[in-house]
């Protein structure tokens, strides 16, 4: 999986990386294991040095055959919005799946060969 890590207003630091890789890529990666997934993380200041509760994670996955998944979190600290955009993140991914196995055929039948008349 690729990941895209990317700071704004803010300057990613060796301990912050290191958090997002174990406490949000690790669990992602269990549900988009091939190597065409991109998992883009930006990890944003809103106000700047003003403060307040302005740290901000947005993160998208994109998976083959799927519809990317897009999850914005906002707290007082990047520590919090990352845990709760990997929460908000597992869910979203897991209804997308769900979804994705729950396709209708349109009313063509699983096995064609089976209906199929010969000649």
């Amino acid at each position: 999986m690729k990941v895209l890590l990317r700071g704004v207003h803010l300057g990613l630091t060796d301990n912050l990386k290191q958090y997002v890789d174990t406490h949000l890529v690790a669990h992602i990666e269990r549900f988009a294991e091939d190597e065409a997934s991109e998992l883009d993380i930006a990890l944003v200041d809103i106000n700047g040095p003003k403060g307040g509760v302005d740290k901000e994670c947005r993160v998208t996955v994109r998976m083959p055959g799927m519809e990317a998944v897009h999850v914005t979190e906002t707290s007082e600290t990047l520590f919090q919005a990352i845990d709760a955009t990997r929460d908000r993140l597992e869910k979203a991914i897991k209804r997308a799946v769900e979804r994705r196995r729950q396709v209708s055929t349109n009313g063509l039948p699983y096995d064609l060969n089976a209906d199929a008349s010969t000649y």
